[in-house]
């Protein structure tokens, strides 16, 4: 019976001790993001098709603010605008880190506009994002029902909403800690530069390339290697990130892999660096947010090019 007795005590010292460092990671990751939603586009995350849209909000700003940050994370992959711009963007990897701007250059008194574009190979992910405006007056935006989702690209959507371009209520996926997020770290990042060179390939050849597959045999899912087309893009050893295009016209997001490489034999490499760049419907340009080093670039996709933007 006193066996029992220490163990029921022991039993009830951790559940209370685990719910007050439960309490205190969720009051801790509330000051950080506030009200904060997980969002996403309607989408059958369980189809397993690429995704790419577009999440706007135009917000006022006050006078007296001290500051404007962002925090933001968008999942597989994001690119953030600010009035226009172009400021920021990211692969995620398995560090999903919250990333910190300060963006108070590129703001104004008064309405200001901010586009988020997320890419997703396969069609699953997350995206999160607040602006603070000063010490006490934190998550000032936040994400949540009142942002719009445009599944079709259009230039003019980084300055105002299109009224020819449908947009829609994101889905909400709810609050951290959530899911594989959970509670996640802040970590400041540099505003991006304008970019002030592009630079061609310097050759191209066409060639077959392996691309690895999933198929069902037997009733069971195995990578298989498929061969396919592709253009290998010569740029001599160099780095920068790269910015695709395509002619081509789709109704819905398209995804493009591409394989870098530093030797042509690696080209032939199944495993070997493999990208895949998601088109959103309407887009003939996406230039990935990080930056690659390599010599050749080989697309897999017919009338796509490829640029190296510095």
């Amino acid at each position: 019976m006193k066996r029992l007795t220490i163990v029921l005590a022991f039993v009830f010292v951790f559940t209370a001790a685990f719910a007050l460092l439960e309490r205190t990671y969720s009051q801790k990751f509330f000051d950080i993001t506030g009200n904060a939603q997980w969002i996403w586009a309607q989408h059958r995350m369980s189809d397993n098709q690429p995704v790419a849209f577009f999440a706007a909000r135009e917000f006022e700003l006050p006078e007296n603010r001290i500051f404007t940050h962002l925090k933001v994370l968008g999942d597989p992959e994001y690119t953030v605008y600010v009035n226009g711009r172009e400021i920021a963007g990211r692969q995620v990897g398995e560090e999903r880190a919250l990333d910190f701007y300060d963006i108070s250059p590129l703001v104004k008194t008064g309405t200001n506009r901010v586009v988020i574009a997320v890419r997703s190979p396969r069609g699953v992910g997350g995206l999160i994002a607040a602006i603070d405006i000063a010490p006490e007056t934190a998550n000032w935006v936040v994400t949540d029902s009142r942002w719009k989702i445009y599944r079709e690209w259009d230039p003019t959507l980084l300055h105002y909403d299109v009224a020819n371009v449908r947009s829609e209520r994101p889905v909400i996926i709810g609050e951290p800690p959530i899911g594989r997020w959970n509670y996640l770290t802040v970590q400041r990042q540099a505003l991006r530069e304008p970019a002030v060179a592009v630079m061609p390939a310097r050759a191209s050849f066409e060639r077959m390339g392996i691309l690895p597959r999933i198929s069902t045999q037997g009733g069971v899912a195995v990578a298989v290697a498929a061969q396919a087309r592709a253009t290998a893009f010569d740029f001599g050893f160099t780095e920068g990130r790269i910015r695709l295009s395509t002619t081509s016209e789709h109704i819905t997001s398209r995804a493009v892999n591409v394989r870098f490489a530093f030797a042509e034999n690696e080209l032939g490499l199944m495993e070997w660096n493999l990208r895949p760049v998601v088109f959103a419907p309407g887009e003939t340009e996406v230039t990935t947010p990080e930056v690659h080093n390599f010599r050749y670039a080989m697309v897999f996709g017919r009338g796509v090019g490829v640029e190296v933007v510095k």
